[in-house]
């Protein structure tokens, strides 16, 4: 039996795993002896179609095999419900899997900024950020890590969770830009194609420079050190996660493709560190199987 590299859904995972004392269980063990076995599960920023994102960047350069999990768009609060999440536990506890990466939690940071900021008149970057914490927005991000968190203990052994923070936006307002090329496989996607967060607080934050501060506040900062520095401090040695804040190159705008997804290369600069994490997440007898 020939493994495949990339697994589209628990069905094929299944099929190509086979049962505890199958034929199929036992080349899946063998497999993965020295090489790791990868869930990804998350928003666009592992499964945007338009082009190679940081899934695809990170995976790219393992040698082991992976199951991508999650779709554009979803936010934790409908990814990681209780049910589901023990679900996904089980079923990787059951297939013998080493990691899950995770990239979940940004867009429920920006899908209530419309509710939030109606007619809530001028106000600067910090002022905006406060009313985001007195709504408990982050509260509500980090609570979805810890029933997720929760049920991935369950799987036990090595298993590990790694997270993901994101970089310094610079291009407020630009939507996604799309081409003959891309035109196909992003047809799910045309009409929201951003931007996502310029359009909610344009009147209250008033110029693209300001509309940046706020975003280094919610996207950067406040996700950082209010959901995942938390979710690390609370469930230490399952969780830890890549901090992609000091990354110098997305100081330049050419880094982002649109308002808050990197380019194809912008995504190759933060794989470097991603792995770096996921390599460090891993049993030693694997670590050489992630570049």
């Amino acid at each position: 039996m020939q493994l495949k590299r990339i697994y589209d859904n628990w069905d094929q995972v299944r099929a190509a795993s086979g049962t505890p004392s199958s034929r199929n269980r036992r080349v899946w063990r063998d497999y993965l002896r020295t090489r790791p076995a990868i869930a990804y599960w998350g928003d666009s920023w592992f499964s945007t179609p338009l082009y190679k994102n940081l899934y695809w960047n990170s995976f790219a350069r393992i040698d082991g095999l992976s199951l991508r999990l999650g779709g554009p768009g979803l936010t934790a609060a409908r990814m990681c419900t209780p049910a589901q999440c023990r679900n996904y536990a089980e079923r990787l506890k059951s297939r013998e899997f080493d990691l899950l990466c995770l990239s979940i939690g940004g867009n429920d940071g920006i899908a209530p900024l419309a509710r939030l900021f109606a007619e809530a008149g001028r106000m600067s970057a910090e002022d905006a950020f406060a009313r985001l914490l007195a709504a408990g927005t982050f509260e509500d991000i980090l609570e979805r890590y810890r029933i997720l968190l929760s049920a991935m203990r369950t799987v036990g052994g090595a298993f590990r969770v790694v997270g993901h923070g994101y970089a310094r936006l610079q291009r407020i307002g630009e939507p996604g830009r799309t081409s003959i090329k891309n035109l196909g496989l992003a047809a799910p996607l045309i009409g929201n194609v951003g931007p996502w967060l310029w359009p909610p607080m344009k009147a209250v934050l008033g110029s693209k420079a300001e509309a940046r501060r706020f975003a280094g506040l919610l996207l950067v900062r406040g996700f950082r050190d209010r959901v995942l520095a938390p979710a690390k401090r609370e469930f230490p040695g399952l969780f830890s996660y890549a901090d992609f804040s000091g990354v110098a190159d997305a100081d330049d705008p050419g880094f982002w493709y649109d308002e808050i997804h990197p380019t194809e290369s912008g995504f190759g600069t933060l794989a470097t560190g991603y792995n770096a994490m996921i390599r460090a997440a891993l049993p030693a007898a694997k670590r050489a199987a992630v570049g």
